[in-house]
């Protein structure tokens, strides 16, 4: 785990419009995030929970031109050159943008790692080799052998789940999950970051994060409802910050 873990700031991309989720990516820079997870807004979003999959809907409803999203990115890029950008993609977007396009654009604008929810494509998991684009594995609390494998051959970031689900969090359920996740994947030579996710909601769970061994977190939710009120967003992550630095 390194001294100080990694914040990185969920963005849905187009919502509620794309100038307000450019001017939002900005906030999160401005109030310190170390990554931007930034999502191409699927057509069927239905791996997502529904708050998420409501803020893709209604982006969509203002933009289904991904052209228009890469574009924005772009120049959000070269703009903010510092910042690093993980887009988050569903296989169906790669196909309705192209891979070999994708793939392109994605080395050109310096974002060499994804997360998917489904990308399993044998073309454009070729694709995406030939360009060298990363897929960032996802591991959950079930410790899939199939994930584990394919967390230790990663080459960017494994991305751990970080809470428990509904069904999962029970009376017994056993906070140190997390821990035994972590330690298990590294005990299996997992040498790259473990960034976890999904559930995240206060600084008490960063912490959980953090005594577990987690490298970086992700936040979503806890961010997007302060999106109508920057002063609020940007104390609320500097709390989370302070969290991330054992504070």
């Amino acid at each position: 785990m390194a001294d100080k873990m990694k914040l990185i700031a969920y963005l849905s991309g187009g919502y509620p419009t794309m100038d307000k989720s450019v001017a939002m990516a900005k906030l999160y820079v401005a109030g310190g995030c170390d990554a931007i997870e930034w999502n191409f807004p699927p057509r069927n979003p239905h791996m997502e929970a529904d708050y998420i999959a409501e803020k893709m809907a209604a982006a969509r409803r203002q933009c289904d031109d991904y052209s228009e999203y890469m574009e924005r990115l772009a120049r959000f890029k070269e703009k903010e050159p510092q910042a690093e950008v993980i887009p988050m993609l569903y296989q169906e977007t790669v196909l309705d943008i192209g891979a070999l396009r994708l793939a392109a654009y994605l080395k050109e604008n310096d974002m060499g790692t994804v997360i998917t929810a489904d990308i399993s494509a044998p073309d454009i998991l070729e694709v995406f080799d030939q360009y060298g684009i990363i897929i960032a594995p996802f591991v959950s609390f079930q410790m899939e052998e199939k994930a584990v494998v394919r967390a230790v051959e990663s080459r960017g970031f494994v991305y751990m789940q970080a809470m428990p689900t509904a069904a999962e969090k029970t009376p017994d359920f056993d906070w140190d999950t997390l821990k035994n996740c972590v330690e298990t994947l590294r005990r299996r030579g997992v040498r790259c970051p473990i960034y976890c996710g999904g559930g995240i909601r206060t600084v008490e769970d960063v912490a959980l994060i953090r005594r577990s061994g987690g490298d970086g977190f992700f936040l979503g939710s806890s961010l997007m409802e302060y999106y109508d009120d920057p002063v609020q967003l940007m104390a609320v992550m500097r709390a989370f910050r302070k969290a991330a630095s054992g504070e």
